[in-house]
């Protein structure tokens, strides 16, 4: 054999086999969409909210991630018409997930305000909830939260609420 040949086998022979190189982590991700809520007004009374949310992410390693989210609703109850705007600050957790279906669990905590025509109010929220994010193509997921618990502090009275979202997540940057 030749040097050259010899010299080359041996180096590939002693080089780490090359692995399918695993895609970049994104360093965060921009969910923006619609939401429904299912809103219990006391005295067991529901009312029907629809509106939009918008959901900054950053991940943070190991399938977490810190998120902030603005959801603002719409509607009517029994005092009349409704807004309401939600501002949390959470944590979730991707579990079980494959190249197709990334679910995660959250929890998420912060203020709600409505405004009606009796006022306006300030209430401590707490949320947790399942969500999923589906790959439709390199850049874009489908966001969903199939649902979402939703737990209000108005005048020391705890409601539940049950709230659902779907929109477009779109992440950024890279690790």
């Amino acid at each position: 054999m030749k040097p050259a040949l010899i010299f080359t086998l041996l180096a590939a022979l002693s080089t780490p086999s090359i692995q399918a190189q695993k895609k970049p982590e994104p360093l965060g991700s921009f969910a923006a969409g619609w939401t429904y809520l299912w809103a219990d007004q006391g005295a067991n009374y529901r009312s029907n909210l629809n509106g939009w949310f918008i959901r900054p992410a950053v991940n943070v390693g190991r399938g977490y991630s810190i998120f902030f989210s603005n959801t603002n609703y719409y509607g009517h109850n029994a005092k009349g018409e409704i807004n309401s705007h939600s501002f949390t600050l959470g944590l979730s957790r991707q579990v079980f997930t494959t190249p197709h279906v990334r679910p995660t669990v959250f929890l998420e905590s912060g203020d709600v305000r409505g405004s009606s025509s009796t006022g306006i109010t300030h209430q401590a929220v707490v949320a947790t909830g399942v969500g999923l994010s589906i790959p439709l193509a390199h850049r874009v997921s489908l966001a969903l939260t199939p649902v979402e618990y939703v737990f209000v502090y108005p005048h020391a009275d705890w409601r539940n609420d049950i709230n659902t979202k779907i929109g477009l997540s779109f992440p950024f940057g890279h690790r």
